[in-house]
């Protein structure tokens, strides 16, 4: 039992240096530059960087597209979202929850259009990868789309962990 607490305890250390945030539910970027809107992200963004030098050896004319913002929080990491087609969004990532089940909910700031699960490959407290292709169409054409992962509260079926991803345009 131990044993378990002290990788678990390593695992959420790690996890918190490559994170770059306090808050569990703020998405981080590790393969763009440091903002400096956010005074809390330069402390940590240098061990982000490890991971990034593959994006200057790229030509320039294909960072813009190739460059992907990575959501985390304590219970998702490595999410990208990529626009595959018109109203198609392809959501790729891993997930420690509860029965391997995530649900999301996309919304333009005033409906909620659609919602479901998904099925990771693993269950909590694996991180099992998942991978969906999501089909949803704005509501009002100036409307922006955001993405809502989240775990299900097996206690009161509320809404934990919530990861906030505002759809790409």
């Amino acid at each position: 039992m131990k044993k378990l607490l002290l990788l678990l305890l390593t695992i959420g250390l790690l996890q918190g240096c490559t994170s770059g945030t306090d808050s569990p539910s703020t998405p981080t970027e590790q393969q763009k530059p440091p903002v400096a809107a956010e005074p809390e992200t330069p402390a940590s963004e240098p061990s982000a960087t490890t991971q990034p030098p593959t994006t200057p050896e790229k030509p320039p004319t294909e960072q813009p597209a190739q460059q992907e913002t990575v959501y985390t929080n304590d219970i998702f990491r490595n999410v990208t979202v990529k626009k595959t087609a018109q109203d198609t969004f392809e959501i790729k990532g891993q997930a420690s929850v509860f029965e391997a089940v995530l649900n999301y909910v996309v919304e333009d700031g005033h409906n909620e259009l659609t919602q479901g699960s998904v099925q990771a490959t693993t269950a909590a407290p694996d991180w099992g990868d998942f991978t969906h292709t999501l089909k949803v169409k704005k509501a009002e054409p100036n409307s922006t789309l955001t993405l809502i992962l989240f775990e299900t509260s097996m206690k009161d079926g509320s809404r934990r962990m919530e990861l906030i991803i505002p759809l790409p345009e």
